[in-house]
């Protein structure tokens, strides 16, 4: 779909989503080992499903998603009965912490609230990915697909932390918000960039939508964070045990 700016411009929009809900604890209350390979989980399924058709009239001629099962699983479901292919791409996986620290927490504040310093110059993800590397990776992933010209409208399909240094893009403001932004399961975020026709510099950036979820418009069914959710689901299943 073309779309063309007030001065002219040529307008190239991404919808920006994050895979579907997700367990990162076993049926027996354990952390998983590999974090990577988790599947949705039904909740998951639904949501990218009704996410689907929520947009289904949506005219995708991209789509991209990170190579991660969870992520793949959620662009198949919600660019279901289209003719796309979904094409996976390792610049958007998602952050990795160092498993050492993460089997060494005890205090779950430190799952709950780990972006909290991403700002940080040197800061890393619970001991393992820095923040500005992956920032700088998931940039040089994007700036690949926005060189390419044949797309307009882009269904990218990631992670809450890569969702958030894509907005972070948009918004010009890089990590500095990293921690302030939110995203949940199954949502999805809008951005508009401009083009000049001549020189295919880019303009402006825009963010039309953030954090939409078809399945909960406004929050109203869940006042936790996304990652306070995940430290949530670690401590009612440890408190079982």
């Amino acid at each position: 779909m073309l779309r063309t700016a007030f001065d002219g411009s040529r307008r190239r929009r991404i919808y920006l989503f994050r895979h579907g809900d997700v367990s990162y604890v076993d049926d027996k209350g354990n952390r998983v080992a590999d974090a990577k390979v988790v599947p949705l989980t039904d909740w998951g399924r639904e949501q990218a499903t009704l996410t689907g058709k929520a947009l289904q009239k949506i005219p995708f001629d991209r789509a991209v998603s990170s190579s991660f099962p969870r992520s793949m699983e959620t662009a198949e479901l919600i660019l279901a009965g289209r003719n796309i292919e979904i094409e996976a791409n390792d610049h958007f996986v998602e952050f990795q912490g160092d498993p050492a620290y993460r089997a060494a927490v005890t205090d779950l504040n430190d799952i709950a609230y780990s972006f909290r310093n991403a700002h940080v110059p040197g800061a890393r993800y619970n001991g393992g990915d820095s923040f500005e590397e992956v920032n700088t990776r998931v940039l040089a992933g994007l700036e690949k697909l926005i060189a390419e010209p044949e797309w307009d409208t882009l269904a990218l399909v990631a992670h809450g932390g890569i969702n958030r240094l894509v907005i972070g893009w948009a918004l010009g403001t890089g990590l500095a918000t990293f921690a302030a932004i939110d995203q949940n399961t199954a949502c999805v975020n809008v951005i508009d960039f401009d083009e000049a026709p001549d020189t295919r510099e880019i303009r402006r950036k825009t963010l039309r939508a953030l954090n939409v979820t078809v399945y909960d418009l406004v929050k109203e069914g869940n006042h936790l964070l996304s990652l306070e959710q995940i430290a949530t689901r670690l401590k009612l299943k440890e408190a079982a045990l």
